[in-house]
């Protein structure tokens, strides 16, 4: 039975690098500070929102599978004959933006995450269906050697 099972609406947003800047205080002494884009930060909070009536009670431990589908707008000068969303924004930064999303709502720390399958394609609603569930664990096949 999935932990979460839910699909957001919006835009996606690829997580985006850290951004830098310079500040000069006051006294002359020159500080960096890194800062977050607008767009990443909102898509954040979509995320988040949206899932919040399906989290559960409290941030799940132990290793967890997550599958994302992203659905992106398909470009009216596409051709037809084209199935695949082949350009940016990558999956994995995608996939990065809502790992991050989730973190500490969903699940403890996106660390958890031992398997992760990412899709993109077209939709006329665009956004992500997300599914997250506990990794059940297997018994290890053991190789003998003769």
């Amino acid at each position: 039975m999935p932990l979460l099972d839910v699909r957001i609406y919006g835009l996606p947003v690829a997580q985006g690098r850290p951004r830098a800047r310079a500040l000069r205080l006051p006294n002359g002494i020159i500080t960096a500070s890194v800062y977050e884009r607008a767009e990443d930060k909102d898509w954040k909070r979509t995320v988040l929102s949206q899932a919040l009536d399906a989290k559960p009670p409290a941030p799940v431990e132990g290793p967890l599978s997550m599958s994302l589908a992203f659905l992106l707008p398909r470009p009216k000068s596409l051709p037809r004959r084209a199935r695949h969303h082949v350009k940016k924004p990558d999956a994995d930064n995608l996939a990065k933006a809502v790992t991050d999303a989730l973190r500490g709502v969903i699940y403890r720390d996106d660390s958890q995450i031992v398997a992760l399958h990412v899709t993109k394609g077209y939709d006329l609603a665009p956004g992500v269906v997300i599914k997250v569930e506990r990794v059940v664990d297997q018994p290890a096949l053991v190789q003998r050697t003769p």
